[in-house]
């Protein structure tokens, strides 16, 4: 201990250093008001610091550095001669209303020796982002002395006081260099300690753990640090306590959980800082995070208010708080967090009251504040219209707000909410965000109010548009043109040049069509003609137009294009796969910028797997709907979706109804054979049993012209059956033809063959199934196993039986035992190709088997899981 002091002075300050030369006039110029003497001990320096030093005080002492700071510490304690003693860094600073530290202590009881301060620590160049503590800084001159290496932490005794006199600390900004060689010196020192220290009580090993813990988490070998906490935790669990330090390595460990999804692990680490002090704002920040993460919204508004008023006590009396408060500089994001909670209950008027906030507090604190914009804005264009609208300034300052920070929000999103909701809006407002040509044709339509589908599918270079797509986009741009007819004609005559005799002809047709539409007769003629002779196959077309013409010269006369459109284009949904050329973001809006049937169309189509019930709004606003050859195709699969029984019927209806339409969809996959209606089939079930499934099989795959396109499953007492549930003949022509198709095949594989065969206790077996390429795999798989094939044997193996026949009693009772292979879909996934392979006609469960099996007297059931959608079931009597 150092002597009592001898002279009446109130204040010194002790400070031990080292190459601080960056920091000494700050540090000292700052505090030298208000202190009645400086001691400096340095321990090595190399730079100027002793000389910035004497410039403060004549009190310098020097003392080598033994890798020891409590014995650094404690020798500079024997200097100072005042009734007080402020231990001081050269990395701090001091303000103004440090002035008041006199009078303060000046009016302490004789029965106080300690005082704690807040020390508020700057983490960034900016000074935005902080964290919080207190500690004892302040101690009668004798009454203290210091321990460990490393952190050394004062011994004091008597009695203790708070005081709210801030020590601006800058020791957390630092270069690389100076940050590695920070973290090298300071975890060795800690791992010395740990590891020399041997009589080191639990309670103080765990505060060491914890200052090497924070030491790792700031350095690039994080992955250190995670061992300790183990560690700290094992002896937490022996002591039944921890030092203060613990609360901020396991709300540091809860956000490492978070970040890995782990939010259950989370919220307990969080809840136990909460027991361990409840004061702490900390866990509730963690807590909003994990509320959020899991979509638990109504608990985003008690978290985040308690946040708050834990956070407002910090920022008033930071003197109270003996560990540090990280969260301090998380402000603005847990306030984004609360105004989402206020958002999700719908109470504006609290979500605006919090909602500026954000701003003022990002600026502060430094925080990523566009990224805070981005996911408030998510849940603004979540909310109903009638609210949406009630917040347009705040809609506002979002988007100009976010525009002056260089974010592009989805402004996408924004303007069709506001198209939606009827909020006025400002074009201007939207022009920063803008980020493609799509979202530039968007405000183009907003203010001059035309159509830009044309020049966002061709470009704005037609012809080179046409070029590259080909005869589709001529027929697309024929028929979505909206502009002047000279425009149009001149279009159409360059095309007339090109090389493609296809391109060519029809531009010529097309040339005639609109001759004809303007009455000038005698032009019309002229190029029907020249393209009947550039492309003959065009005749059957345009003939007739000429015969009409013959009988009477009126522009009321339909033209060729559309017999041209029917024939080149019904066969395919768009004259290109749209997806593959655009953006399908863009393409679900394409209803921006255009009016038109098509862009409707596009829209609906692209929406289908993200908002169906929009999708299906499109469809029902096409005015013509008969331009669109996979019109009710496209209906048809929106009903299929549903889970009600009458928009099923349907469903089927309008699929049966688009085949009769348009031929080709009879077979999408692999487009030769088209609808006919023929497939021939077989009376199953009842008309009111209950339809879990429709679809368009060819869409996985193909029907070859046998089995029908058009497919729907029922459900039957205890088994699922395919409607039209084709005929056993037809299977037969279906399997020859998949031969010549490569086509998904359901088969089972010689691994599952043999793992099923060999749990069959039988010495010989035969094939259910007539069909001589499955009767050889088995009279291999036999063989390995040795068992012997025999026909008309009282064993048999089947590998269609339970998935292709309806009565299965019958045709199982002259056998003993078997091995029955089966597939099964998965009946909650309606996109599963099981629902679409055409040679299944029947489907099982595992209950169904057993019932069946069971009414055969049958004793032994055995059912095997193998591999995708293959399933196997033995059975002996």
């Amino acid at each position: 201990m150092s002597k009592q002091p001898e002279n009446k002075c109130l204040l010194s300050v002790a400070m031990i250093m080292k190459n601080e030369e960056h920091n000494l006039d700050r540090a000292l110029g700052s505090i030298k008001p208000y202190v009645d003497e400086i001691i400096v001990v340095d321990t090595g320096s190399t730079d100027n610091s002793v000389e910035i030093a004497k410039k403060y005080t004549d009190k310098v002492y020097f003392h080598e550095w033994r890798d020891d700071f409590s014995e650094a510490r404690n020798y500079s304690l024997q200097f100072p001669t005042c009734e007080w003693v402020l231990i001081y860094d050269a990395d701090e600073e001091v303000k103004e209303d440090f002035g008041k530290i006199r009078e303060f202590l000046a009016s302490l009881p004789k029965d106080v020796n300690t005082v704690y301060l807040p020390t508020i620590s700057y983490l960034d160049w900016d000074l935005k982002r902080t964290e919080v503590a207190s500690t004892a800084r302040i101690f009668r001159n004798g009454t203290v002395r210091y321990e460990n290496i490393v952190h050394n932490q004062p011994i004091y005794k008597g009695k203790v006081v708070e005081a709210p006199f801030i020590i601006y600390h800058y020791g957390y900004i630092w270069t690389r260099k100076l940050k590695q060689k920070k973290y090298e010196r300071t975890r060795n020192l800690l791992v010395k300690l740990l590891n020399e220290k041997k009589d080191m009580s639990n309670i103080e090993r765990i505060y060491y753990l914890c200052q090497l813990y924070k030491t790792e988490s700031m350095y690039e070998s994080r992955y250190n640090k995670y061992p300790i906490v183990e560690e700290i935790f094992s002896l937490v669990e022996k002591e039944q306590r921890i030092n203060s330090i613990g609360f901020e390595v396991f709300f540091l460990h809860g956000l490492d959980l978070m970040s890995k999804g782990l939010y259950d692990l989370a919220e307990r680490m969080f809840k136990l800082v909460l027991s361990l002090n409840s004061n702490n704002p900390d866990p509730y920040y963690g807590l909003l995070g994990i509320d959020e993460a899991r979509k638990e919204f109504d608990k985003l508004i008690p978290h985040g208010e308690k946040f708050f008023e834990q956070i407002k006590d910090v920022e008033e009396h930071p003197e109270k708080y003996g560990w540090t408060i990280i969260t301090i500089k998380y402000k603005a994001s847990a306030r984004t967090l609360l105004c989402i909670g206020y958002l999700k209950a719908k109470r504006l008027k609290e979500f605006k009251e919090n909602y500026y906030l954000i701003f003022e507090e990002a600026k502060k604190t430094g925080e990523d504040l566009p990224k805070l914009l981005k996911s408030l804005a998510k849940y603004i264009i979540e909310l109903d219209n009638e609210d949406y609208v009630s917040l347009s300034e705040e809609i506002d300052k979002l988007l100009l707000e976010a525009s002056q920070l260089g974010v592009r929000l989805n402004i996408l999103d924004f303007i069709e909410k506001d198209l939606e909701s009827g909020r006025t809006y400002n074009v201007e407002h939207y022009r920063p965000h803008v980020k493609s040509k799509f979202e530039d044709y968007v405000l183009k339509r907003l203010e001059s109010g035309n159509d830009y589908l044309l020049d966002y599918i061709l470009g704005e270079d037609k012809i080179e548009g046409i070029k590259k797509y080909g005869l589709g986009s001529l027929i697309f741009y024929f028929e979505n043109f909206k502009g002047e007819t000279t425009e149009k004609l001149k279009l159409l005559n360059e095309i007339r040049k090109s090389e493609d005799e296809t391109l060519k002809g029809v531009s010529l047709a097309l040339i005639g069509d609109t001759y004809l539409k303007m009455g000038n007769f005698k032009l019309a003629l002229d190029y029907y003609k020249r393209s009947i002779d550039t492309l003959p196959e065009l005749g059957k077309f345009i003939k007739p137009v000429l015969e009409d013409l013959k009988t009477k010269l009126d522009t009321e006369i339909d033209g060729a294009f559309e017999e041209i459109k029917e024939y080149y284009t019904k066969a395919k949904e768009f004259f290109t796969d749209l997806s593959k050329e655009f953006n399908v973001e863009e393409l679900k809006k394409i209803y921006l910028i255009s009016d038109s049937d098509f862009a409707k169309y596009v829209s609906s189509v692209y929406l289908y797997d993200s908002n169906i019930d929009k999708a299906k709004q499109f469809l029902e606003k096409i005015e013509n709907k008969d331009k669109f050859y996979f019109y009710n195709f496209r209906l048809a699969k929106i009903f299929e979706k549903s889970e009600n029984q009458e928009d099923l019927r349907k469903a089927y209806e309008l699929h049966v109804e688009a085949c009769k339409k348009n031929f080709n969809l009879a077979d999408l996959g692999i487009g030769i054979y088209k609808f006919d209606g023929f497939y021939p089939s077989e009376n199953i079930g009842s008309p009111n049993d209950e339809i879990v499934w429709v679809g368009n099989i060819s869409e996985k795959h193909s029907g070859l012209g046998v089995i029908s396109p058009i497919r729907a499953w029922k459900k039957a007492n205890n088994y699922y059956y395919a409607y039209p549930f084709p005929k056993s003949e037809v299977l037969k022509v279906y399997k020859e033809r998949l031969k010549s198709y490569k086509l998904p095949k359901f088969s089972v594989g010689m691994e599952d063959l043999l793992k099923s065969l060999n749990e069959l206790n039988v010495n010989e077996i035969s094939l259910l199934e007539d069909d001589e390429e499955l009767k050889k795999t088995i009279i291999s798989a036999v063989k390995e196993i040795g068992i012997e094939y025999k026909e008309n044997s009282e064993s048999i193996v089947s590998f269609e039986l339970l998935n292709k026949e309806i009565e299965i009693s019958k045709i199982l009772s002259k056998y003993k035992s078997g091995l029955l292979f089966y597939f099964v879909p998965n009946f909650e996934n309606k996109s599963d190709i099981a629902w679409y392979y055409p040679l299944f006609r029947v489907f099982r469960n595992r209950k169904a088997i057993n019932d069946e099996l069971e009414k055969l007297g049958i004793k032994r059931i055995k059912h095997i899981i193998l591999t995708g959608h293959l399933r196997a079931v033995i059975f002996e009597k």
